[in-house]
């Protein structure tokens, strides 16, 4: 695979070759001929450069089957695949797929669960410099102490729930159809379990409300539009498995 620099190579290297025929050629010529190749090579460059960016990370593992959908196309997840700014990515029921966020986070997805790759976040929003939302199922997140600067962090965001990480390892899962047990009236909630770390927990449709802070061996629920709970506890469930709440 071509990286970055690689490409501005060429694309310098082709841009030179292409004004040598005219070199010879009448000043005037030449002038406007050379304004019109630097332009078009200006342009290459910056598409392939945006180009470059658009990957943010790789699949390290998959186990079952797992779809990308790029671009309105689904292509089969496979190891070393490159992950880019909008895919969206999903599991199989029984399924397990593992990416890597450039130097970021490592993402394991359950079976029956899709993310959206979102990037970076919208101007209005704070407090987060990678986002990734989840539209139903499970994650579990590990995010590099250090590979983040000191104030924005990685942010998940289910229906429901904002979990902003620093450096921690924690599992989010979005959950329809089910009595919260911290809420039995509501039928979708967010479940938050921190395994290190600290990890901020808010609910976006209840902006009035503090964020929660939830530590290391504690978890948190997010029932419908109500304020996070106040951590408990942690109780330790197998990713995926059907105990899980």
């Amino acid at each position: 695979m071509l990286n970055r620099s690689t490409i501005a190579d060429l694309t310098r290297e082709n841009c030179e070759r292409s004004t040598a025929p005219f070199a010879r050629d009448k000043p005037h010529k030449i002038i406007i001929l050379s304004l019109v190749t630097t332009l078009t090579c200006l342009v290459l460059s910056t598409a392939s450069t945006a180009l470059a960016q658009d990957v943010v990370g790789s699949i390290i593992e998959v186990n079952g089957t797992a779809e990308v959908e790029r671009g309105g196309q689904s292509l089969n997840a496979v190891p070393a695949m490159a992950i880019k700014l909008h895919d969206k990515l999903h599991t199989m029921s029984g399924a397990h797929l593992t990416i890597a966020i450039s130097n970021r986070a490592q993402l394991t997805l359950t079976g029956s669960t899709t993310i959206l790759i979102n990037g970076l976040p919208m101007a209005n929003e704070k407090g987060s410099n990678f986002r990734v939302d989840l539209s139903g199922g499970d994650i579990r997140c590990t995010v590099a102490v250090g590979s983040l600067t000191a104030s924005p962090g990685f942010e998940i965001r289910a229906p429901n729930a904002i979990a902003i990480a620093h450096g921690t390892e924690f599992e989010i899962a979005y959950i329809e159809g089910k009595s919260c047990p911290d809420s039995p009236p509501c039928h979708r909630y967010t479940d938050v379990s921190v395994y290190k770390g600290i990890v901020e927990v808010s609910n976006p449709t209840d902006p009035e409300t503090p964020a929660v802070q939830v530590g290391q061996g504690y978890q948190t629920a997010v029932p419908c539009e109500l304020p996070p709970t106040s951590p408990a506890p942690l109780v330790i469930y197998e990713l995926g498995t059907p105990g899980y709440q």
